[in-house]
Formats: C-alpha cells, sequence, structure tokens
C-alpha cells in the first residue's frame, strides 16, 4: 500500500466517497486514502459484508468510515445514499466514480434494457454520485473528481458496445467538467486502467494467460498501482493536474 511522511502527501480533514469501493480497486483505493488520513464513505450495492470488512480496515487505520448501500446506476438509491452521507458528513472533499458494472451482450440480442443499465451504471452515476457534492468543494477552493474508465473506453471490445460507449463518456465528462471546475481549485481527472489482477472471476475479464503476452511489462496490473495513483492525484502535488487520463496498462496500448 502507497505510504508518504510528506506532508503534501496528506489527506486529514478530508472526506473521500469511493463508489463500488467494498472490494479491488475501490476497497485499495479507500484503504490508501485512508493511510493518508482521509475519512472514506464506503459504497457497495449489495456486498454488505465486504463494505463493512474495508470499513473495518479504514477504523484500524484511524481514519472513519461510514457504509451507504445502495445502486448507483439508480436515482432513487444514490438520493436516498447522499441524504445519509449528508446526515453523517459535513462536506465531502473527494470523489471517486469507481463503481461499474461488467457485463458481456452481443450487439444483436442487446436490449435497450440492457443499455441502459450500463449506461445509468457506468456513466449517469458519476453525474449522479458528484453532482450534489460539488458546492461543497467550490465553497471551500479545493477538492477532487476521479473517475474510473478503461482500455474499453478507446480501444472497444466485441460485446462491450454498451460499456465501451459509458467509459467514453466518462473521459468526455472529464475534461468538460474540469474546464468549468478547476478555476475553483476543484481538479478532476480519470484513470483508465488495463488488465488488473483483482477477485473478479466472471464472464467480463478474460483470463489472464489470454492478455498477459500481448503486455510488454509481461503481468498484469495490481490494484495497489491505481491506489496509488489516485493518492497522488488527491494531493498537493497534483494542484495543477485537470482534465487528464491517465493510462495504466503496462505499456500494452499508447495515446
Amino acid at each position: 500500500m502507497f505510504q508518504s511522511g510528506d506532508v503534501n502527501m496528506r489527506l486529514q480533514g478530508k472526506t473521500a466517497l469511493i463508489t463500488g469501493s467494498g472490494r479491488n480497486i475501490g476497497r485499495s483505493i479507500s484503504l490508501t486514502l485512508a493511510s493518508m488520513g482521509a475519512n472514506v464513505v464506503i459504497n457497495s450495492k449489495e456486498n454488505v459484508e465486504a463494505a463493512n470488512e474495508t470499513a473495518d480496515e479504514i477504523r484500524k487505520l484511524g481514519a472513519k468510515a461510514l457504509v451507504v448501500m445502495g445502486d448507483i446506476g439508480s436515482e432513487t438509491d444514490v438520493s436516498k445514499m447522499v441524504n445519509e452521507i449528508r446526515m453523517n458528513v459535513d462536506y465531502v472533499d473527494i470523489v471517486i466514480n469507481n463503481g461499474s458494472l461488467r457485463k458481456v451482450q452481443e450487439f444483436t440480442s442487446m436490449t435497450y434494457d440492457h443499455w441502459k443499465q450500463m449506461i445509468n451504471t457506468d456513466l449517469d452515476s458519476a453525474f449522479l454520485m458528484t453532482q450534489p457534492f460539488v458546492a461543497g468543494m467550490i465553497e471551500k477552493g479545493w477538492g477532487r473528481v476521479i473517475n474510473l474508465a478503461g482500455l474499453n473506453a478507446i480501444e472497444g471490445r466485441s460485446g462491450w458496445a454498451h460499456v465501451s460507449a459509458a467509459k467514453m463518456g466518462l473521459i468526455g465528462f472529464t475534461r468538460s467538467l474540469s474546464k468549468e471546475l478547476v478555476p475553483n481549485g476543484v481538479t478532476v481527472n480519470c484513470i483508465s486502467p488495463g488488465m488488473i489482477d483483482t477477485s473478479r472471476d466472471d464472464q467480463s475479464s478474460p483470463r489472464p494467460n489470454d492478455r498477459t503476452q500481448g503486455i510488454p511489462a509481461g503481468r498484469m496490473g495490481t490494484v495497489e498501482e491505481i491506489s496509488s495513483l489516485c493518492a497522488w492525484l488527491c494531493s498537493e502535488h497534483s494542484d495543477y493536474v485537470s482534465g487528464q487520463t491517465f493510462h495504466v496498462n503496462g505499456g500494452e496500448k499508447n495515446y
């Protein structure tokens, strides 16, 4: 896990909201920011056990943790979560839109419901989870918004048209929102991970042997490599960095 004694890498007094943070990349980001002193709002759609375990680990690091359960792709659920957060937290200083949905669906058999579910979860959620807290960031003159996209946003993959559309939308959202917010001290950036070694085990992720041979680094990335980049983007060292997309893929693709 990322550690730093540099005062400019510390986040004491800050609160970070991280969607999809019960496990995998979101969990790693949560623990990394907590190790820097940030209090963390944990979100999971339905895995309350994983969310509570992450919250317990955060508290062991000396930070506060709040668990809010709900579907980030549901406007109704998000409204309830936002109300719960506002009841318990004065300001949200950092929003990291990490939660996502991964379902392979060939376009010829894709329904509009399939399409809407993906757009709601992977794109609309960034608006729903960010917009309520931006005014507070502007008021304080400091804030961070980080969106998690992915290699498919630019490359595309068969069966992932809905995913690619949503994730490319996140990149455009990042660029435009940055121009609006950075004059107020609020930076907005995007991280686009390549093949990352997580605990996810379903049909949406190619098996490691199918992908590592095409990665110049010769391996998959780690969740800590993503969370360390998040840590830097949340720190004062990145004050002049906004509107950017950072590709973390072991050299597999260059943009």
